[in-house]
């Protein structure tokens, strides 16, 4: 982040902004490695680059998203024991991640904030702890940034032997407009049979949606040369079916079968908005609806419905999001709702529908976009005890990962300090620090005081030392000092163990 909050000294800003000897020392003669290990319980959910997923079920060499909106490889996953105090954050419209204490989130301290689009410049973003985190202050979320201009899907299907009904499929299909609101209808609506050679697409709609039904069969037989086998009209509804065994199952492997394993593939997360509006489209008019008052979606695939929340911030469509647990015969759904003015008029025009006098709906929940992020205010922060496993991953760069809710830093502070000797003297110090900005002013400062020093004098250097060469540093961040004056004294621990 280029900036922190205005609390601290002009000096700290200044090793922060311009930082004293970043890097390493390849041939160092002590290297210190000091750090808090920071985890999430292991039900915490994770966007991954095809699914979201519990951290616990993820594995190296995955792709997860980072603070920066594109996906990046796990290097390495990091399990323990964890006995203690947790923290649980939720933000107004994206849910709750439950965090060890000194797990870093990005975020903005808004002790002055009006919520408003223009005031949040004045604050600072940062990377903080749940401890110094409160009520009000800002949760930032990336806005997915991976475009992949995707032309065709090979179909890869074989006929099968006794298949004699299906039409003939061409061998790529074209991921037109027309074929994404079909596959939105499709994960709305839509449902395929794939039992031995059999095989089925079918669309099911209410009898008044005429619209919507001839919009399908014109699809189908636009992208895939099929007509419906016939109307089926039960209880006020439509059934369309169309014979396709290969279509099937092209349909099952891209999209899912059964109305809980939905889930839009990755490739079209990626896709262009322009193409994506389409696939919005066919999939509201299926599962969801849009009034003057707001517009509401409702599905049973928790898949699906991540998946559409990442379509929707990627159109800056402010949202909010609400999982309802099963209860009786009602199995667990998903609920993503849209009452902003702004962008309840950008899923109207996507839905195609007119509304010629839009009521003036407020921001209720006080949240905005700018060309990176999506801002919301935490609504609640609470802790509690907790005795059990917690996971961290390591990501490449920009070492960060995305929950559902947060983004968090995939270490706490961690600093790594280079040092290189000669006749007793430190002659050059670098460091590597992960962390927030008072991290990296404390790591940047210690390295200037060190330089010149004898081992002897080095070691008298104190985390107060460096907290006053700063200009002071307030209570919550003195911590950062102490790692400071740790990493300094690791790596002459290190230099004395060589030398002997």
């Amino acid at each position: 982040m280029d900036s922190f909050n205005t609390q601290y000294s002009e000096k700290v800003m200044e090793h922060f902004k311009n930082p004293r000897n970043i890097g390493e020392i390849p041939d160092a003669d002590g290297i210190g490695n000091v750090g808090n290990p920071v985890c999430v319980t292991p039900n915490t959910l994770i966007y991954t680059n095809n699914k979201i997923d519990k951290i616990a079920n993820i594995s190296i060499g995955q792709r997860v998203l980072g603070h920066d909106g594109f996906y990046h490889k796990v290097n390495s996953i990091h399990k323990r024991h964890y006995r203690g105090e947790i923290y649980s954050i939720s933000g107004r419209t994206l849910g709750e991640t439950v965090v060890t204490p000194e797990h870093h989130i990005l975020s903005i301290k808004a002790n002055h904030l009006t919520y408003k689009f223009s005031s949040y410049k004045s604050c600072i973003v940062d990377w903080h702890t749940p401890e110094e985190l409160k009520k009000g202050d800002l949760l930032l979320y990336p806005i997915p940034k991976e475009v992949i201009n995707l032309k065709h899907i090979a179909l890869n299907i074989e006929k099968p032997k006794l298949d004699f009904k299906s039409k003939d499929l061409p061998g790529k299909i074209v991921v037109s407009k027309d074929f994404l609101r079909l596959a939105g209808y499709y994960l709305s609506e839509g449902y395929v049979r794939t039992d031995k050679c059999k095989g089925t697409v079918g669309f099911v709609f209410n009898d008044k949606e005429t619209m919507y039904i001839k919009d399908v069969i014109r699809l189908m037989r636009k992208s895939f040369g099929l007509t419906p086998a016939g109307y089926r009209p039960r209880h006020n509804s439509v059934n369309l079916v169309f014979y396709s065994a290969r279509l099937a199952r092209f349909f099952e492997r891209e999209f899912g079968k059964g109305a809980k394993n939905k889930s839009v593939p990755q490739w079209a997360i990626s896709l262009s908005l322009d193409k994506q509006k389409e696939l919005l489209c066919g999939l509201w008019r299926g599962d969801g609806y849009i009034k003057d008052s707001g517009a509401k979606f409702v599905t049973i695939s928790k898949q699906l419905a991540y998946s559409i929340r990442l379509l929707l911030l990627r159109h800056r469509i402010i949202s909010s999001f609400l999982t309802v647990p099963k209860k009786g015969i009602h199995k667990e759904n998903y609920c993503i709702y849209v009452k902003e003015e702004e962008s309840l008029k950008k899923l109207a025009e996507i839905y195609g529908k007119k509304i010629k006098r839009l009521p003036k709906l407020k921001n209720t929940h006080k949240t905005w976009f700018d060309e990176n992020f999506y801002y919301t205010p935490i609504k609640r922060i609470s802790t509690s005890k907790y005795k059990g496993l917690v996971y961290n991953l390591e990501v490449d760069e920009p070492h960060s990962y995305i929950s559902n809710s947060v983004i968090l830093h995939n270490c706490g502070d961690i600093m790594r300090l280079y040092i290189k000797v000669k006749d007793d003297k430190i002659v050059d110090a670098k460091f590597k620090t992960f962390g927030c900005g008072a991290a990296i002013s404390t790591s940047s400062m210690v390295t200037e005081l060190v330089k010149g020093k004898t081992i002897e004098e080095a070691l008298k250097i104190s985390n107060k030392a460096v907290a006053e060469a700063l200009g002071g540093l307030p209570p919550i961040k003195m911590h950062c000092s102490v790692l400071a004056e740790e990493a300094l004294k690791s790596a002459i621990d290190d230099y004395l163990k060589k030398k002997k």
